[in-house]
């Protein structure tokens, strides 16, 4: 089979393609876009369906990142590491005292990266709270200040949402030397010197390259409009932030962040986070925990329990073993990646130097997005020489 110039292959390229294609003409999602870069160049970019039923796919759609936007969140936790403000070990009752009650008083900055802590873990807005005010940063760490640790710090794996890494941006507020908003210093510190230029947590729904949240043909019609605005509600708006899930951006400018990765924290000219503890965060930091928040899917669908393997990227780490992950089978150990409930992920293998970045127009529920990510993980790692 003939070889590009980037040791990938056209014919496996084409399938990977023919993949996303089939999910689209099968009314799994609307419309996707990706990037696959190997060595650091971009080797394939392309766009698939719609963004929105009146508009096609285009490079410069701007996506709701969900969950993906925890990578970017952990990565100013790292830095702001590196900068000697806190440690991995250090309390956030030394940072938000308020936070020290109803059996919180242990958790760590570390247990926040890695969903050990006992946090709120639920979707739902805590008592006395919208769902409008999930984005009010100050409201939401004060609700959640007020809730008892749902099981000992250190004790399971529970993936967490919204509240853990929300306190770890308003940590980063709170120990801020210039005092600034989160999303001013998401802004400031890593999406401008990264390159990423039209990635912001919050935007306007007035944007006319924001890709609206749908679920795809399989779920189009006004029964799903309430369903829509509970996911919507809390992303909302130009001030609205929610350092777990509300950054907007495009492809490219996720691609841009995978070099930061590619870099061990250097990319674009820029050293942000050290060799040393990149290093150190890129490792699986749940060793063999079960990520217990996928149980009930697990035993619906007879399938083994999810391992969680969560690094301290804002993400996952593939380590070993046979266990399904969004990176696929054949990723190997050092990889790892973030992952937007039912519709973004980024990966990069080392071992292969390949980064794969994948946005789409249209949620996926549950284990099902994790599946077809893995798919196309997989199609992609196949690509390589």
């Amino acid at each position: 089979m003939k070889i590009d110039k980037n040791g990938l292959n056209p014919v496996a390229i084409e399938r990977l393609n023919a993949s996303i294609q089939r999910d689209i003409e099968s009314g799994v999602n609307i419309g996707a876009s990706i990037i696959v870069a190997r060595g650091g160049e971009i080797a394939h970019a392309q766009q698939f369906g719609v963004a929105a039923p009146d508009r096609s796919s285009k490079a410069d759609d701007r996506y709701l990142m969900m969950s993906l936007s925890k990578s970017f969140t952990a990565a100013l936790v790292l830095m702001a590491i590196d900068e000697g403000r806190f440690a991995l070990n250090t309390k956030v009752v030394d940072l938000l005292p308020e936070f020290g009650a109803l059996g919180k008083q242990n958790i760590t900055i570390h247990m926040l990266l890695t969903h050990t802590g006992g946090t709120y873990a639920g979707l739902a807005p805590l008592p006395g709270m919208s769902l409008a005010d999930i984005g009010n940063l100050e409201k939401l760490t004060a609700a959640l200040c007020a809730q008892p640790v749902a099981f000992t710090p250190g004790s399971r794996c529970h993936y967490n949402s919204f509240g853990g890494i929300c306190l770890l941006g308003q940590i980063l507020v709170l120990t801020d030397p210039k005092k600034r908003s989160f999303a001013k210093i998401a802004r400031e510190d890593l999406f401008e010197p990264l390159g990423m230029t039209d990635m912001h947590f919050g935007n306007s729904e007035n944007d006319p390259r924001r890709v609206p949240v749908s679920f795809g043909d399989r779920y189009t019609g006004p029964s799903n409009a309430g369903v829509v605005a509970v996911l919507t509600a809390p992303m909302n708006g130009e001030l609205c932030e929610v350092p777990a899930g509300n950054a907007f951006g495009t492809t490219m400018d996720v691609y841009r962040f995978t070099q930061l990765i590619r870099g061990r924290g250097t990319a674009n000219g820029h050293r942000l986070i050290s060799p040393a503890l990149f290093d150190y965060a890129a490792k699986n930091h749940t060793g063999t925990m079960l990520n217990d928040a996928w149980d009930f899917e697990c035993v619906a669908r007879q399938i083994p329990p999810m391992v969680a393997n969560f690094s301290l990227l804002g993400g996952y780490a593939r380590g070993e073993g046979h266990s399904i992950t969004a990176m696929g089978y054949s990723a190997s150990n050092r990889a790892v990646c973030a992952v937007g409930g039912g519709s973004t992920m980024w990966m990069f293998d080392p071992e292969r130097d390949l980064s794969f970045v994948f946005l789409s127009a249209g949620l996926v529920e549950g284990l099902a997005h994790l599946e077809r990510l893995s798919r196309l993980s997989d199609l992609a790692l196949a690509a390589c020489d």
